[in-house]
């Protein structure tokens, strides 16, 4: 298949988010307190009058709010054109997959390794994974009697 200059841009920037994001996420699950003790170093070094960043900031916010955005736009343009997006189900099933398995697996943490495992981790799985069982599911009859699918 031969791509336009634009195509291939495009495609070339998406490889590399796919890259950029995935070591993210690595960062994020298996050294949060190492990327804070970077940042805050950063922080010190460039103005020290900024108060520390905590695990439990704003960051963290910031984060999940930008996935919620990403949701929320899939689920529109699923839901004003559903014949040409009903493919965006699969990242939103994705995303509440994914937070389902965390979740579960932080209040499962907790009974293993004696760390606090709130109600709180326990309802992300209770919430999101029928969320992303019924996008599947739903997503998956609409594949099935799509023409070419």
């Amino acid at each position: 298949m031969h791509l336009s200059l634009q195509e291939n841009r495009l495609r070339l920037t998406a490889g590399i988010y796919a890259i950029l994001f995935t070591c993210a996420v690595l960062v994020f699950i298996f050294a949060p307190t190492a990327l804070f003790r970077i940042i805050n170093a950063i922080s010190t070094g460039l103005s020290p009058m900024l108060p520390l960043a905590s695990d439990s900031g704003k960051f963290w916010l910031s984060m999940t709010v930008s996935m919620m955005a990403t949701i929320i736009t899939l689920s529109i343009f699923i839901y004003t054109n559903v014949r040409t997006y009903y493919m965006m189900a699969i990242p939103l099933a994705v995303a509440k997959f994914t937070s389902s398995f965390f979740g579960l697996a932080f209040f499962m943490r907790g009974f293993f390794f004696g760390e606090t495992n709130t109600l709180a981790n326990l309802i992300i799985f209770i919430t999101d994974f029928p969320l992303g069982l019924i996008i599947l599911v739903f997503w998956r009859h609409v594949k099935k009697s799509s023409p070419g699918a």
